[in-house]
């Protein structure tokens, strides 16, 4: 035990040396890549350089979504369809999964409702379009919002 403590006393007041070594100071005769020399052109590194290399957040580079706008509902003129009463139908949520979209509509209050695509019909109304905050129905020329967060229906009709 005695000669492990005098080893330690030894290292601990033994000067340490941190200049370079002399086969460091020169530098070793390698070829140095240019940007001429084919494998260095084939690596674009600007898209990974462009995030941070040690981030939980990293992902891989994904192109940002197609942004697609609704388009306006295209009415034909009103024939004396005034007083088509408004849907009797309730609408419970929305969904978008995998670009079809549906609503979850119950004809009645006993019903837990099913999930109707753009395009069926729910009790004489056609569907017409599904958003995240409500659908657009249309019946005899007549297309009408009904809305998922509390807003009056509103009721769409050239005159």
């Amino acid at each position: 035990m005695a000669l492990f403590a005098a080893a330690n006393v030894w290292l601990y007041l033994a000067p340490v040396d941190i200049s370079p070594l002399e086969e460091a100071a020169s530098p070793p005769a390698r070829k140095i890549a240019t940007a001429a020399d084919p494998l260095v052109v084939r690596f674009d590194l600007t898209e990974a350089l462009a995030r941070p290399l040690f981030s939980p957040t990293r992902r891989e580079f994904a192109p940002p979504p197609e942004v697609v706008e609704e388009q306006p509902l295209p009415l034909t003129q009103q024939i004396a369809s005034v007083d088509v009463a408004p849907p009797s139908f309730s609408l419970h949520g929305t969904r978008n999964i995998l670009s079809r979209p549906a609503a979850l509509i119950s004809l009645n209050d006993q019903s837990q409702g099913e999930w109707y695509e753009v395009g069926q019909s729910i009790d004489g109304w056609q569907l017409i379009a599904v958003r995240s905050d409500g659908i657009s129905v249309s019946k005899a020329d007549v297309a009408r919002e009904v809305n998922l967060y509390g807003r009056p229906d509103s009721q769409h009709a050239p005159q």
